[in-house]
């Protein structure tokens, strides 16, 4: 598992994918982040290997999941763009500013 990294999670059972396009078998898409499900996730932590803090390893996901949920609504015609940029709460309301 060669260049894997990864983040600890709430979830004991996987991990946070670090990597910008995995393609190994265990990574798996969860919303617009990737998880991680190796038996041996854990050893992949990135704090675990010192390749970064946990601070970074969280701005790290958070700037993936971002760039992935923009290239995600770039690809959407304008149709598309408007459906899915509209911010409503957990009932369809409107949020407000």
């Amino acid at each position: 598992m060669k260049g894997c990294l990864t983040k600890k999670l709430v979830f004991r059972e996987v991990s946070g994918c670090l990597v910008e396009k995995p393609e190994c078998s265990y990574a798996r898409k969860f919303g617009f982040s990737f998880v991680c499900l190796h038996p041996d996730h854990q050893k992949f932590h990135v704090h675990v290997s010192g390749v970064m803090s946990r601070i970074e390893a969280n701005e790290r996901y958070e700037e993936l999941r971002v760039k992935r949920h923009d290239e995600f609504i770039a690809g959407l015609d304008e149709e598309g763009r408007r459906y899915f940029c509209h911010k409503t709460d957990f009932h369809g309301q409107p949020l407000s500013e």
